[in-house]
């Protein structure tokens, strides 16, 4: 790991930090992932596998819906009785094995 020091400038309302110009050729992308908090920040590239359950919020979203479901269970309906066309366009070409 290689490490930089760069300055922070302004640019409009926000600030902005040059990268080197390494890590933008390498990368297969044009989108990264900054991750921090209030000491650290961390950039690096997105990748496929960069998807909404990698989301920081997303644990909790699915324990809400696990929290509700348990306190109103009658909300709950067999997936054949909601199922309809907007599901199978949405579904199509996703695999199990997509799931892996």
């Amino acid at each position: 790991m290689n490490v930089f020091v760069r300055k922070l400038f302004k640019h409009g309302g926000s600030y902005a930090v040059d990268i080197p110009m390494d890590f933008v050729k390498n990368a297969d992308t044009i989108e990264v992932i900054l991750e921090g908090t209030s000491k650290k920040l961390s950039i690096r590239h997105k990748t496929e596998l960069d998807t909404i359950e990698s989301e920081s919020l997303f644990s909790k979203f699915i324990n809400a819906l696990t929290v509700d479901a348990m306190k109103h269970p009658e909300k709950l309906h067999a997936a054949k009785e909601v199922w309809d066309k907007e599901w199978d366009e949405l579904l199509k070409g996703v695999t199990a094995a997509d799931e892996e």
